[in-house]
Parts: structure tokens; sequence; C-alpha cells
């Protein structure tokens, strides 16, 4: 099996979104259903919902090739399985070492295998190879990417949390800003928060809202699914809003455009209207 060894700064399809609310107690997340598979070259939309469930109150959004995170965080899960009520920062810990892992195994199968090595002979040996092999297989090896981001959304006796894991296996939590995304709608979506005058003190249905909104928004992106899915996150586990919450959000979606068009419209026939009048120009 080949992968791409590097993403040429492009975001994988999908839109992946994590908000905290209700003074960050609680979270609402939000997905669309496009699956990529690397090596296969296909993008298509699943039936099935893309959030990883990690425990009661803690779930994965990834965005990036699926059979990575499959095998990622199956062997992650069953760590977590072990652990005591773990902190969401354990578990997006526990994530990034599975993360640095499977990343090192790639690169040892792609870059190492053809000089007849793993990491720890490379390691051992390379004082003995030629400088230039050396540093011709380190270079690759370093360039080597899993294709994957993840968010780690969950909560705990401290509160919500976000965590978002990425190449080459680092963490970032991104509790003070409030909301994390990935994938190719990414831009759009935090472009709409931006704007929306966005706090973690918001309510649990303004949050959902403007998910909601920010994942619509997203759909202009290429490669970002129809489908929508949204999750709730707080002390009482990790709950999907039904379909009917799901129709009447788009009911009032479609309102909102409709407002929007008018008042534009409306915005157009004032401008028209201006009389423009200049400063005189001083003597």
């Amino acid at each position: 099996m080949t992968r791409n060894l590097s993403l040429c700064g492009a975001q994988p399809v999908t839109i992946c979104l994590g908000l905290l609310c209700e003074n960050s107690k609680k979270l609402v997340a939000v997905a669309d259903r496009m699956v990529s598979v690397e090596f296969l070259s296909l993008e298509f939309e699943q039936r099935t919902r893309k959030v990883e469930p990690l425990g009661k109150q803690v779930v994965a959004l990834t965005a990036g090739d699926a059979l990575a995170h499959t095998e990622l965080l199956r062997k992650a899960n069953c760590q977590i399985q072990r652990m005591s009520q773990p902190a969401i920062s354990e578990i997006a810990n526990l994530i990034e070492s599975c993360f640095i892992e499977a990343r090192q195994k790639l690169a040892e199968n792609t870059i190492l295998r053809r000089a007849g090595l793993d990491y720890a002979t490379f390691l051992e040996e390379q004082r003995n190879l030629a400088t230039d092999l050396a540093f011709g297989l380190m270079s690759e090896y370093q360039k080597v990417e899993l294709d994957l981001e993840l968010l780690i959304l969950g909560v705990d006796g401290s509160g919500a949390h976000l965590y978002h894991i990425g190449d080459p296996g680092v963490t970032t939590c991104f509790d003070a800003i409030g909301y994390a995304a990935i994938g190719s709608g990414l831009p759009h979506a935090e472009s709409f928060l931006t704007e929306a005058d966005y706090s973690p003190k918001i309510t649990l249905n303004r949050a959902i809202w403007l998910c909601y909104v920010a994942k619509r928004r997203s759909e202009r992106a290429p490669g970002v699914g129809k489908a929508t899915d949204v999750l709730v996150i707080d002390d009482k586990g990790s709950r999907f809003l039904n379909d009917g919450i799901i129709d009447n959000l788009r009911e009032i979606y479609e309102r909102y455009l409709s407002e929007l068009r008018t008042v534009s419209e409306n915005v157009e026939g004032s401008l028209r209207g201006l009389e423009l009048t200049f400063e005189e120009e001083p003597q």
C-alpha cells in the first residue's frame, strides 16, 4: 500500500468543528460524512457518521486518510478502556503517542525499508552509512506525513475541552479560543465564527445554531459533504440531535438566507440613491 507522503499545503476533504458553550461546560460538534481513502484515490460520502466515540463523554473527529485514523483510534481505544476516568488532556496525549508511532511506522515502511533498515537500526548504523545516504534518508523520513488530522472533544471534571492533533505528531489545546475545525471547509467555518462574535459563554442553543451555519458555509469548499451530524457533549454524555431538529435548523437557515438577501437588496437600493458630495479643495 502506498500513500501520499506530503500534503503539499492541501486540506483534507471534509469539515469537522467543535465549539465550547455554557461557560465552557458543554460542547457542540458538527461534521459531514465525507471520507477519503488515500491509496485508492477515493472520496465519497458515507451513510454512517464519522464521529468516533472514545468514552461516554469524549469523541474524535477526523480529516484525512480513513484507513490511517481507523487503525490509530482502534489502538488508542484499547488503551483508553484500561484508564480510570482519564482527563481529556490525558486522552489527547495518548492519541498523540499513537499518532507519532503510526507516522514512524509509515516512514519506516516507505523510506527506511528501501535501505533494509528500521528506525532503530538506522539510528545505530547511520554513522557507518555514506554521509549523503544518511542525510538523504533522514531528510525523507522527516518529510513523511500521515495525511491525518484529529479533533479530540470531551467533557471531564474541569469542563469541556478541545484538542487538535496533526503532523508530525503535535497536540494543541484550543480551549482559550473556544473552537477548532479541520478539513477543506475550515476557512469558511472559522471566518463565519469570527464574524459571529462567538464566545465560550454562549448558550447551548446558540452554539448549535453557530455550528450549523458554520457547517453550511463550509459547503462552499471542495470536498465538503451535504449530510450534517450535530453532537452535544456534556456531563450526561454525548448525544446526537435527531433528524427532526436538523430539519428545523435547515428551515431556519433558509429563512435566514432569505432575510439576508432582502437586507442586501435594501442596501443596494440605498446605495443607488446615495448622492455623493466631496470636500472642496483648499485654495
